[in-house]
């Protein structure tokens, strides 16, 4: 399957294979979910979920969405209020039944965001099967990462279209999910109205912070944001001073250098200082390859700078990984880069070692480290002036595999 992508660009068979063929990915997509929501009913595992489901239970109760339910399930709620709200369709049902619903509903939104990128279908298939080590992760652990993904891509897509009113209610919903899509503000600089794009911005905003209201009191869902905000800050606390397992990149390097109080400040503005280089080049804003690679560095850059980032968030990351693969011209760059960190992604030493695994954190925090090789060329190439040469004449990217 990896000379599939490895062979990109180099020419189609006239004879399509039948895994050449998006429904064919999706098929995989689909099968992965269903195996691992049916290991979850088996093993009875699926703590996530129930927090998740007992958010909207607190909601209508009026109950802290983020103090610890141990009569429910372990670990605590880290999701803003809204989720309570988006979280309801699927928490009216038996659990075996909203869970199967809940991860078909992740897998379905992302594989179909995917789809809206402006992209050839072969692209859109690597990037699928180049997907699919995080996306076990993802469904494995029940999460809402594949959904956050797929906002922060239809928040580009759907601007790309001009359509700014929708795009701008994704920016929001994933700010106010889970922060994430905040970073989603910087397609801004690609709306065709920006003032109109600001406009919706401030609407949605209103729309989505008022939302829990319609079935809590103003003052629990405004006291729900205050709380919400405590939570993600001692979550933080608790990852950065050794409570929990940091595998962002700020954790790699702090675990390499066995230097604990190297503060996220440094990175964060280390992090964000190359994040907006490439917006030096003004005239290359409405270039598509530009704007893509914009995309791959929005995916890939909140997750490598999250203390809370695990290794089912990884999945948000690898779609802009995949992004920047198939728009990737130095192919010796995707023949290292690509294998190297789906071999990491799949994080054998938890699976094989767990024992040694949890005792040393770097043999974990490593998976955050060719994410950040990946995202460090996406920012030279959208930083470079030759970026934009022979953008609109590029040919289709077409696929072949070796037998």
């Amino acid at each position: 399957m990896l000379s599939y992508f490895l062979t990109t660009g180099q020419g189609l068979s006239p004879r399509r294979k039948f895994y050449q063929d998006n429904r064919f990915v999706l098929f995989l997509w689909v099968l992965i979910t269903l195996i691992f929501v049916i290991d979850s009913w088996i093993t009875n595992r699926y703590n996530n979920y129930l927090i998740f489901e007992n958010t909207f239970r607190n909601l209508l109760h009026e109950r802290s969405l983020y103090a610890n339910y141990p009569a429910y399930h372990d670990d605590a709620n880290h999701y803003g209020p809204v989720f309570s709200v988006l979280i309801a369709p699927f928490a009216i049902f038996h659990n075996w039944i909203g869970l199967l619903l809940w991860n078909l509903f992740n897998c379905f939104l992302l594989f179909k965001a995917v789809q809206t990128l402006p992209l050839n279908e072969d692209q859109k298939i690597a990037v699928g099967y180049i997907a699919i080590p995080c996306l076990i992760e993802s469904m494995l652990n029940q999460q809402f990462n594949a959904g956050a993904g797929a906002l922060m891509v239809l928040s580009y897509t759907l601007l790309d279209k001009d359509r700014g009113i929708w795009s701008a209610l994704f920016v929001v919903l994933g700010t106010f999910i889970k922060l994430y899509g905040i970073v989603g503000l910087v397609f801004f600089f690609f709306a065709k109205n920006k003032p109109s794009f600001i406009l919706w911005l401030v609407l949605w905003s209103v729309v989505i912070f008022l939302l829990p209201m319609l079935i809590a009191s103003p003052d629990y869902v405004v006291h729900s944001y205050v709380d919400w905000k405590n939570s993600l800050m001692n979550k933080n606390m608790v990852n950065v001073l050794g409570g929990g397992i940091d595998i962002s990149i700020m954790g790699f390097f702090r675990e390499l250098f066995n230097e604990k109080k190297i503060s996220n400040f440094l990175f964060l503005s280390l992090g964000a200082l190359l994040f907006i280089l490439p917006f030096i080049n003004i005239s290359h804003f409405k270039k598509r390859r530009f704007q893509l690679m914009i995309l791959s560095s929005v995916m890939i850059f909140p997750i490598l700078f999250s203390t809370g980032a695990e290794d089912c968030t990884f999945i948000i990351a690898i779609i802009g990984v995949g992004v920047w693969y198939v728009k990737e011209r130095n192919e010796l760059m995707k023949k290292v880069l690509l294998p190297v960190l789906l071999v990491i992604t799949c994080n054998f030493p938890l699976l094989l070692f767990p024992v040694f695994a949890k005792s040393h954190p770097l043999s974990l925090a490593v998976i955050s480290l060719p994410y950040f090789l990946v995202w460090l060329r996406v920012i030279y190439s959208a930083t470079n002036n030759r970026l934009s040469f022979a953008e609109e004449t590029e040919p289709e990217m077409v696929a072949a595999l070796i037998d």
